[in-house]
């Protein structure tokens, strides 16, 4: 399976202009009929007036889809892996990294046999180095292609 998601944001303000992109490949094997496992591979670019940050990471998953190949599936997903990012303001650089890990369950609805598009209610948890931990529930959507399904 080989898919993701991406979003942007482009803001015009009086004062701060800003521009921001991220996308979130991922690429998995399954290991049998319904247990697939892959990485996520998310970056982002974010700029402002003097500011500019990109952030990457890669994030081993694990999902599990429930009952045969049909039209809608349900599925438990769980990853767990690293992210940094590097920033710049003016003069001033700096970096850090983070230990990221979510869970959630969701449901893919097949276009035709390969192309399925589909919604996550997650948990996501970071914990970067010489920041508070950071958490937050959401819902994502992105697509997938299934090769061989």
């Amino acid at each position: 399976m080989l898919g993701g998601g991406a979003s942007t944001g482009l803001s015009f303000q009086t004062d701060n202009n800003s521009f921001s992109l991220a996308i979130s490949p991922d690429i998995g094997y399954f290991m049998s009929d319904n247990l697939a496992i892959g990485a996520n591979l998310p970056i982002s670019f974010y700029s402002q007036e003097n500011y500019r940050s990109i952030g990457y990471g890669i994030t081993p998953f694990i999902r599990y889809y429930f009952g045969p190949p049909s039209e809608f599936m349900f599925f438990v997903t769980g990853a767990f892996g690293i992210s940094g990012w590097s920033s710049k303001y003016d003069d001033t650089t700096n970096s850090s990294s983070a230990i990221t890990g979510s869970a959630g369950v969701g449901g893919t609805y097949f276009l035709n046999e390969s192309i399925g598009l589909e919604i996550i209610l997650g948990y996501t948890y970071d914990k970067t180095k010489d920041y508070d931990p950071s958490s937050n529930i959401a819902l994502s959507a992105g697509f997938q292609i299934y090769f061989g399904r």
